[in-house]
């Protein structure tokens, strides 16, 4: 089982701002058949900001830290309605990593997820089913609590897995929320951008705990 000390949180968080900006153009495609076409952009400054955190943290971190110059990097960088929302996300994640050397166990995972999830919401008030970000986060969240005491790289694996078939699902949904909800059921039939970068962060947080462990 890899451990996640705060140095490794840092290097996770720069790999997951890597990976959102190299997927900035399907983003901004998927963002573009119902809304401003500007969710890649506005991801790709945060997580762009991420990395200069990262850069600029002092060595061996805690993971709070790690977590909470994340958030302070999206409050400074993103304007756009996303921006706030991963700061909150952030900021929570580091409240639930107060006190710990290190997130190694999918129950600090859940913990971390969770804990972004209630931020996101309470934040942004929208309800599953709205066609947002939470969608695709809430399916992955239960899929890696039912695997608590399992280990952590392929728990992590299965939860981005649920993740990138809820966000595909979103295609079924009709916005609530956003620009988006203008056009009601004329976008039903396009996948959420929102719901696609969550499921994009999962996957590169799992891939860059298989690369620990080898």
């Amino acid at each position: 089982m890899p451990t996640l000390t705060g140095d490794s949180v840092r290097l996770l968080l720069d790999q997951v701002a890597i990976d959102v900006e190299s997927n900035k153009d399907l983003l901004c495609d998927l963002d573009g058949e119902v809304g401003d076409g500007d969710h890649g952009v506005s991801m790709t400054i945060g997580m762009r900001a991420v990395r200069r955190a990262m850069d600029d943290l002092a060595p061996d971190p805690s993971v709070e830290q790690a977590f909470q110059a994340a958030s302070d990097a999206y409050a400074i960088e993103v304007g756009a309605t996303i921006g706030p929302l991963y700061e909150v996300a952030f900021a929570a994640a580091a409240q639930a990593c107060s006190g710990k050397a290190d997130v190694s166990s999918v129950s600090d995972w859940v913990q971390i997820y969770q804990a972004m999830f209630d931020a996101i919401q309470q934040l942004g008030g929208a309800e599953l089913g709205d066609k947002t970000l939470l969608d695709s986060f809430h399916p992955a969240i239960e899929k890696l609590a039912s695997l608590e005491g399992q280990d952590l790289v392929p728990s992590l694996e299965q939860a981005a897995v649920t993740a990138r078939q809820a966000a595909e699902a979103t295609k079924e949904l009709k916005p609530m929320k956003g620009r988006a909800s203008r056009l009601a059921d004329r976008a039903v039939g396009y996948q959420d951008a929102g719901a696609t970068s969550l499921a994009i962060i999962l996957e590169s947080v799992a891939a860059f705990a298989a690369h620990v462990r080898s």
